[in-house]
């Protein structure tokens, strides 16, 4: 047979019509399962991205309902030690003022003391002038 029968040309073209043809279904197949498959792909993102924000969601009820937890206990710890300090700071108070009477009450023997010892002064120099006077005139 020779290359211009026109038999040889048609059987040339049905069999590359054949061929692109199933090229065509082949690659509308493997188009159609590969929507198939990201549709799928998409589903699971959109479920596993639904369990990780609940999953974040009760971290941080968790988290908040601890943080709360040691707000309210270190609060109550401030709260007594405030109370402890103002108790102490009271007591030092109280002992400040009997410190202040007991320098007030000092202050008064230092006076009398101070007194005392103007008068014996007093009677120490006159006591030296009748020595030395008497000695004078002898």
């Amino acid at each position: 047979m020779d290359m211009n029968d026109p038999q040889i040309w048609t059987l040339i073209g049905v069999f590359a019509a054949a061929i692109l043809g199933g090229f065509t279904v082949v690659i509308t197949s493997l188009s159609r399962v590969i929507r198939a498959e990201v549709g799928g792909l998409r589903a699971e993102i959109g479920g596993l991205r639904g369990e990780v924000g609940s999953e974040i969601g009760g971290l941080r009820g968790e988290v908040g309902s601890e943080i709360g937890g040691l707000r309210s206990e270190v609060g109550a710890q401030i709260g007594g030690l405030r109370a402890e300090m103002l108790g102490e700071i009271g007591g030092l108070r109280g002992e400040i003022g009997g410190l202040r009477g007991e320098v007030a009450g000092l202050h008064a023997r230092f006076d009398g003391l101070e007194k005392r010892m103007d008068h014996l002064d007093r009677d120490v120099q006159a006591i030296t002038d009748r020595l030395w006077r008497g000695d004078r005139g002898a």
